[in-house]
């Protein structure tokens, strides 16, 4: 015959089981959270987090790409996400690029052209934006709130399919994208 838990075992069980059940209201309300206000939670901590990096609105950069002196556009995001869908006229870049191969493809932008990066949200293009600064490029801007706000606002992407959503966090803080044409 076994004997009853002991009170500090039982305090243990207890304890478990208001922490689990802690978390896991911590968890449904995150997820709930997240589509509403994950994205401009996101924009608000890479500002202020990257206070040294110039952030430009969706707005701001369709008139720059309409302008005389349209900056060039670096997707810095993997190839399967840049692949499924970007920005018209954005070259491909790596978030793990070497400086030699980000030089390299510097080489193609001349040095007074305005240049843009984004990611899906904006922490690897601003991560970048920081590094091609580094490298002696000075008009280096980061698009703020990236491709997934670019494409919530319905903004043309190549091709027009939706956009890769990168993570689990990402699949619940893209905006409601518009269907495919």
């Amino acid at each position: 015959m076994s004997a009853a838990p002991s009170k500090k075992k039982r305090g243990r069980r207890k304890l478990a089981l208001i922490l689990g059940g802690v978390l896991l209201v911590d968890a449904v309300a995150f997820w709930l959270w997240l589509p509403a206000y994950g994205l401009g939670a996101a924009k608000q901590f890479l500002r202020w987090n990257f206070d040294d990096i110039r952030h430009v609105s969706t707005e701001e950069l369709t008139r720059q790409l309409e302008g005389d002196n349209p900056p060039a556009l670096l997707d810095i995001r993997t190839t399967g996400e840049y692949e499924t869908s970007h920005l018209p006229g954005a070259r491909w870049l790596s978030p793990d690029s070497t400086d030699m191969q980000i030089r390299d493809l510097l080489l193609g932008i001349p040095k007074d052209e305005p240049i843009v990066v984004y990611c899906s949200v904006g922490y690897r293009s601003s991560k970048m934006a920081r590094r091609l600064k580094e490298l002696g490029r000075t008009k280096v801007s980061n698009l703020d709130g990236a491709v997934f706000a670019w494409s919530g606002e319905g903004r043309p992407l190549v091709p027009s399919a939706p956009v890769h959503p990168y993570n689990w966090f990402g699949k619940r803080m893209l905006p409601k994208q518009p269907a495919a044409n």
